[in-house]
């Protein structure tokens, strides 16, 4: 295609822009077949083995399904001796016990590596990203979290 007449100029940008808008669209379709999604699970495992803090980052971003980033740090209240702790559950081990992180605060993403028993371990009804925000936080909003948890506390055992 001749691009010094008046149509070649505008017309080999109209196919660049075609073919980039074709290669999105193959992409895409790619992406949503299970073939694609195979590939991608096996990319996401690698990275989670590979890079340090990849999971953390993952669940911040939410740039995962509700599903998956509840998979990669589930919220849950810890009880210990005298007193409850908010971390996120990375596994189940066998013979009972639960891996959990303690987040520190102000930066959640440093902190301790736990195994308690499962029956210390219960759920807690709120998002990663509240829990995160609330050690960012220092603790200011935890009102909303607890009240929104179902934890037995002194007056009401």
């Amino acid at each position: 295609m001749p691009v010094d007449s008046v149509v070649g100029l505008p017309m080999i940008d109209l196919l660049a822009i075609l073919f980039l808008f074709s290669c999105c669209f193959i992409a895409g379709f790619v992406a949503k077949s299970s073939w694609g999604r195979n590939i991608q699970n096996r990319i996401d495992d690698l990275l989670l083995q590979l890079v340090p803090g990849y999971a953390w980052i993952k669940g911040m971003t939410s740039s995962v399904s509700a599903e998956e980033a509840a998979g990669v740090f589930k919220p849950v209240w810890i009880r210990l001796d005298d007193q409850y702790q908010v971390g996120f559950e990375v596994e189940r081990c066998e013979g009972g016990l639960v891996a959990v992180f303690l987040p520190g605060a102000p930066d959640p993403r440093t902190g301790t590596l736990s195994y308690v028993e499962s029956d210390r371990v219960d759920d807690l009804d709120s998002s990663f990203k509240d829990v995160a925000k609330n050690f960012r936080r220092l603790g200011l909003g935890s009102a909303a979290i607890i009240s929104q948890s179902k934890i037995p506390t002194q007056s009401s055992a």
